[in-house]
């Protein structure tokens, strides 16, 4: 059975993860960090699908890019977003940024298997019944941490939080970049330039390993569902 999701309620899950994060912030800072990190979860949960997408597509000879489907993505997502109390323009920038962001990951999974000359891949979950209904979830997650972290994004510090490379997503790191900052100019929040990646780290007491961080905080939100 799918899960009809939606918008408040991938919100209500995200704050329930933030809740039971193991890791404990000096107080000052949770209040920025905790939704910037939940945000990186929703956006990383969301990419981390698109190799299985890929090899779905592969397996199908189908192309990458699906124009209908990408608008449709986008639309269901302003229409969540302006149920959580943000603007059109805001969401289809910051969700047209995450379509975008798939699409490189698997155009470059593409051109890797290409040149291997690979084959058609094994036990690839259903694009319809499986991966599509986690990138939905995936893509309210996005929405309602984009309402969450509009704030801290408009800042260096959490901008900067966010533009750091998750290690989910390595070799991947082009995609993350339009990921975030596709995020990050939605929210009004500064250029690449304009502040180096880990100026969040004295502003958020973010430490180095900000990887760990998110893994412990995805595992988390995994299992204390009764917290």
């Amino acid at each position: 059975m799918v899960v009809a999701w939606s918008a408040g309620l991938g919100m209500r899950l995200l704050a329930a993860s933030v809740l039971c994060l193991a890791v404990q912030l000096p107080a000052s800072a949770a209040a920025a960090d905790e939704p910037v990190l939940a945000l990186r979860v929703a956006m990383v949960d969301r990419l981390t699908l698109m190799p299985d997408v890929a090899r779905h597509k592969w397996n199908a000879g189908a192309a990458v890019a699906d124009p209908p489907r990408e608008e449709a993505v986008i639309a269901a997502a302003i229409a969540a977003g302006r149920d959580a109390g943000l603007g059109a323009e805001a969401v289809e920038s910051a969700i047209r940024a995450q379509v975008d962001a798939a699409r490189l990951v698997q155009a470059m999974l593409f051109d890797r298997w290409k040149g291997a000359g690979e084959g058609p891949f094994m036990e690839v979950p259903d694009l319809a019944t499986v991966l599509r209904p986690r990138i939905s979830a995936a893509t309210a997650a996005v929405v309602d941490g984009l309402a969450g972290a509009l704030p801290a994004l408009a800042a260096c510090a959490g901008a900067s939080a966010l533009r750091e490379y998750p290690d989910a997503l390595a070799g991947f790191e082009a995609a993350w970049d339009r990921a975030a900052d596709g995020i990050i100019a939605a929210a009004g929040g500064p250029p690449p330039e304009a502040c180096p990646r880990w100026a969040a780290v004295s502003a958020l007491g973010w430490r180095r390993d900000a990887g760990v961080r998110l893994e412990e905080f995805r595992q988390e939100r995994l299992s204390c569902h009764p917290c």
